[in-house]
């Protein structure tokens, strides 16, 4: 079997890793998009609450009202501030992500590189043995007279 068939299984192993770093890089890209998206939700969320107790603030308010708005606005905020640090895990790993796919790339290019040099050197075996046999067959076909 020529070394280029033999290292085709190899390229076949690095297409699959290759895949599924991109899969990951795909899926974990989407998380943080998400993530996003959905820290502009609760922040939008707090401003509206805000201004919305602010009002009642002025139209006045029972005690405990107050401290039911305070308590609803501190548990938003802690909400806030708790996806925040998920977002900074999430962001960590798509970076993790992204090295390991990048990884998988450059394997996977220098491996289908090698197979490409490994065709040529074989194309390049097979035409010399090829000129041989045609240098020996000339020589047996010249004339007795020459």
């Amino acid at each position: 079997m020529k070394r280029s068939k033999r290292l085709g299984v190899v390229l076949d192993l690095a297409e699959r890793k290759k895949a599924e770093a991109e899969r990951f890089l795909s899926e974990q890209l989407q998380r943080v998009e998400n993530d996003k998206v959905q820290l502009e939700q609760l922040e939008s969320y707090l401003a509206q609450y805000q201004q919305e107790y602010q009002l009642a603030l002025a139209r006045g308010l029972a005690p405990d009202q107050i401290q039911n708005y305070q308590a609803f606005l501190g548990k938003l905020a802690a909400t806030i501030g708790q996806h925040k640090k998920t977002m900074v895990v999430h962001e960590e790993q798509l970076a993790q992500v992204k090295q390991y796919w990048a990884q998988q790339y450059a394997r996977h290019k220098g491996i289908d590189a090698l197979i490409e040099k490994a065709k040529t050197e074989e194309e390049q075996a097979a035409d010399k043995a090829f000129q041989k046999q045609l240098d020996e067959l000339n020589q047996r076909a010249k004339p007795a007279f020459l």
